[in-house]
């Protein structure tokens, strides 16, 4: 707990400052470099972990072998970064530094493409061509409105920003005879053709309760306008996603949308009333489909946390326990913590849950990264109680999975195929 709540109050400090610029940098590829038909892989590594935390970018050519590490090799990031990735463009960023870095990859060699610094980026996802949505929730309070910015990756510079609320009705609970106002904090985007769905859930900013926990929630704003048009709830289950960009938003073939829902103190709620499962939104919909719940705690015994579409209506989630998340004794275990943690194959039309046993009872993370790759999904494992980490390789079809390289370091907070 020591660490998370220090951790918190680091992300806290850091998010209140800064204005919107964008820098050029001098750092150009050699053009007479190597092999330009590279095709190995980027990853954000933890290296270490607490007060001197330090994580690096690296490009490595494979991931089922030998040794990720970044010694003599990767780029060093601020401690406590997050990654994404858009086409071959690789972005760094900073949760203790508020600057993106944009990186590309010649010869297998990364380079320092761009950057800018920002007030505040919470949580991010794809959006069309080469840009991606950053959203900076609301802190602490004071004002209610997030920031929708969307981000050009090649230029590594932020193009257009909305200020807008998520939740355009307010939430208020009691608290010390008065009424406080929760803030509506982002936890996973989607963009479907001229629609964008965002994912919430009700927080105090500044005390991290959750004490309105009965409802999903989804807001949809129009795209490439970001006008609010309007939200949607459900009551069968709890809030979709949770703190940390973990992913929870999935969408098949089809173009429908599956909602995850932890309804977990590992999650970090403070307050816990529905069961954890998955809703459907049809393609093109605005509202929940009432013709599809998948209760997963009440079906399978397990609360599911995030995931990941995998192809052929299955998708790889983390999932936990219900009988160890009891209590706020154990908020925040599944970010690090504890081995708290399961990898499941779950099949979304026929509602089964399958636990890949060739993995084992592990730690969770901040954004947990997945990649999937020629059907396969690869993940990041660490167990606390082994002191260490790899990468493993998981087939949604027969569930089971391969350890593949060591990691030295914590963990991987980023996982991407160079193509």
């Amino acid at each position: 707990m020591k660490n998370i709540k220090l951790s918190l109050w680091a992300l806290l400090s850091s998010f209140l400052i800064l204005s919107t610029t964008s820098c050029e940098t001098n750092d150009e590829p050699d053009p007479d470099g190597g092999d330009e038909d590279w095709s190995g892989y980027v990853v954000g590594l933890r290296a270490t972990e607490g007060d001197a935390s330090a994580d690096y970018i690296v490009a490595v050519d494979d991931l089922m072998s030998g040794v990720i590490t970044s010694e003599g090799q990767g780029i060093e990031q601020s401690g406590w970064s997050y990654y994404t990735a858009v086409g071959d463009n690789y972005l760094s960023i900073g949760y203790t530094l508020n600057e993106c870095i944009g990186y590309q990859v010649d010869a297998g060699e990364l380079y320092l493409n761009s950057k800018f610094v920002f007030e505040r980026i919470d949580c991010v996802g794809h959006l069309d061509g080469d840009s991606f949505l950053a959203i900076g929730a609301p802190w602490g309070g004071g004002s209610y409105d997030c920031q929708l910015q969307v981000v050009d990756a090649g230029d590594v510079a932020i193009t257009k920003t909305v200020t807008h609320p998520i939740y355009e009705s307010y939430f208020y609970v009691d608290s010390l005879d008065e009424e406080v106002r929760l803030n509506a904090w982002p936890t996973s985007t989607y963009l479907a053709g001229d629609k964008l769905y965002v994912s919430f859930y009700p927080l105090h900013g500044t005390s991290w309760e959750t004490p309105l926990v009965d409802k999903a929630y989804v807001t949809v704003y129009s795209y490439p306008e970001m006008q609010y048009i309007k939200t949607f709830e459900d009551d069968r289950t709890s809030p979709i996603g949770y703190y940390g960009g973990q992913p929870s938003l999935v969408s098949t073939e089809n173009g429908d949308i599956y909602t995850i829902s932890s309804s977990s103190y590992f999650a970090g709620f403070t307050h816990v009333s529905q069961p954890s499962g998955i809703l459907r939104i049809k393609r093109g919909d605005t509202e929940f489909d009432q013709d599809y719940f998948f209760n997963v705690e009440e079906d399978h015994g397990h609360k599911i946390h995030n995931a990941v579409y995998a192809g052929g209506g299955k998708a790889i989630a983390r999932i936990s326990d219900p009988e160890n998340d009891t209590s706020r004794d154990v908020q925040w275990a599944g970010f690090g913590n504890y081995d708290v943690m399961e990898i499941a194959v779950i099949d979304l039309e026929a509602r089964t849950l399958t636990r890949v046993t060739d993995i084992p009872v592990h730690a969770g993370q901040y954004q947990t990264p997945y990649l999937v790759e020629d059907g396969k999904v690869y993940m990041s494992i660490r167990q606390n109680e082994t002191g260490k980490a790899y990468v493993y390789r998981i087939d949604p079809e027969t569930a089971t999975a391969e350890r593949g390289a060591e990691i030295d370091g914590i963990e991987l907070q980023g996982i991407f195929k160079h193509n």
